[in-house]
Order: structure tokens, then sequence, then C-alpha cells
């Protein structure tokens, strides 16, 4: 059993691998692109920076917030009777289910506002490249491995789910530019920097679609799918305008307590809670500031 989850490690590994330094280059070309075209303004490279800035908190407590949810990964292997076979077949497999549970985290970040407060922080760049998907919250390390305890509870073992996890957010890195257009065929499968450019415009059609992570298919079956029809706005809807990492992480937290505050019952403490981001009162349908 250990020799065949290190050899579904290395595999799933390589290709990891593969798809980061493909990554790292293309942040390398997308640099020296914008720099070319006179993209990198004063403004830009300080946006730049401020997603850097953010990206240091996470870094900071990866490492605790990894040792606890692999901790939970065992804790709950350790509870189930049964177990799926370890091999590629299977390891091809955990990637597809835990690439489904993503959707559905992902999904919920932008219905729940409770789980947007920290992934909103991921979207509140008006620009949109390879720094962008360094704007990541340190909360979200400590919250979202709770969404992948069902393919453990299925039966895949936690180091093969581990391994599927990190694929598909290595997998993510790349699809953050405005470098690569579209991408025929490969789109109707896979995620694309086109599609997921449509994820982070403010642009009414574009809100709240293209939740996928390594597979579009998700999206086509639940009624999310939104190709890109016009260059995206990105950023919110109501744009935080600050490069202040401590204030881009904390801003959505502030304006839950502004809320709170004005909530007269239970009900309403409920809905600013956990209805969609943006809900009130009076006009819930109203969308994400």
């Amino acid at each position: 059993m250990k020799d065949l989850v290190i050899k579904a490690e290395e595999n799933v590994g390589l290709v990891i691998a593969v798809i980061f330094l493909f990554s790292v280059g293309l942040a390398i070309v997308e640099f020296l692109w914008e720099w070319r075209n006179k993209k990198l303004t004063k403004w830009r490279l300080k946006e730049m920076l401020s997603s850097f800035m953010v990206f240091i908190p996470a870094q900071l407590t990866e490492k605790s917030a990894t040792a606890m949810f692999v901790a939970g990964f065992f804790l709950l292997d350790d509870l189930i009777p049964w177990q799926i076979p370890i091999n590629g077949w299977t390891t091809v497999l955990a990637i597809l289910v835990v690439d489904f549970l993503y959707y559905w985290e992902h999904r919920w970040e932008h219905e729940i506002r409770l789980l947007w407060s920290y992934h909103s922080i991921h979207h509140s760049s008006p620009i949109y490249n390879y720094t962008t998907a360094l704007r990541v919250s340190f909360i979200d390390n400590f919250v979202t491995w709770l969404f992948f305890l069902p393919a453990i509870a299925i039966g895949f073992h936690p180091i093969v789910v581990l391994v599927a996890i990190g694929f598909i957010l290595v997998y993510q890195y790349w699809i953050h530019t405005e470098l690569i257009r579209r991408m025929g065929w490969f789109g109707l499968i896979f995620n694309t920097p086109s599609h997921h450019r449509v994820h982070h415009g403010s642009d009414e059609l574009y809100l709240d679609k293209n939740y996928g992570a390594f597979l579009i298919i998700w999206d086509r079956m639940f009624g999310t799918f939104q190709k890109e029809v016009f260059q995206p706005t990105y950023g919110l809807t109501k744009q935080i305008e600050t490069i202040n990492p401590v204030k881009v992480h904390f801003f959505e937290y502030m304006s839950i307590v502004r809320d709170l505050k004005k909530a007269k019952n239970a009900k309403e403490v409920f809905g600013y809670l956990f209805r969609k981001p943006g809900w009130t009162p009076r006009n819930i349908d109203s969308h994400k500031d």
C-alpha cells in the first residue's frame, strides 16, 4: 500500500511540477509582454505589489494550516472501514472527485457571505495577471480543507486526496492571465484563462460564473457557465480602492460588522452572515459589495 501511495504521489507530482514550471515561464513572458506594451504603470505596479504583500500572511500560516488539515484527513480516514484501491485510474478518479468538491466549495464561497468574507480578497484586485493569483486570504488555509472531507469519507487515501488538491491548486495559477486568449476545443472541457477572466469580472453578465478549478464541465452541468464576450471589468462591484494589505484582508469583515450593528433581529443577523453577499432585509437580490 505504501509503495502504491508513493507511486501515485510521484506520478501526479510530476504533472504538478510540469504545470508549475510552465506557469513560472508564462509569468516571465507575461511580465515582459506587459512591459513591452507599456502596461506596467505606477498604479498597476502598486496593485501587483499589494497582491504580493497579501500573499505573505497566507504563506506564513500555510504550514500550521496544512498540519491541521492533514491531521483531520488521517483522523477521518481511521474511522472509515473501507478504502478505494490506489492505482493510476483511482488517482484520476480522486482528482475528478476533488475537482467536483472544489466547484461546490467555490460556489458556496460566492453564495454565503461568511465564506465570501475571506474569498472576496482574491477578487478584490482591479487588475488581472499572475500576481492576482497570489492574492489569497490566510484564513482560506484554515477553512477550505473541510470541503474535501467527503473524498476521505468515500474511501480515497488521504495522500491521494492531498495530491489531487495540490494538482488543482497548481493548475489554477496559469489561468490568471490576459496573455492567453481563447483555446478552442480545450475550453469545452477544461478551465482556461478566458473562462477564469469571466469569473473575475464584476460585470452583471459575469457575476458568479465559472467556478470550476481544473474542469469547466461542472459549470456547464449546473448552469453557471458563461463564455467571455467582452473584456471583463475586474475587481468587486464596489472597488475597495486600497493597496494596504491589512485593509485588503479585512475590508469585508468590517463591512459585515457594520451590517450586523444594523440588524434588528436574529433573522437579519442570519441574513447578513449566511445569505448572498449584498443581501439586505429590503433587497434580497442586490449584488456583492
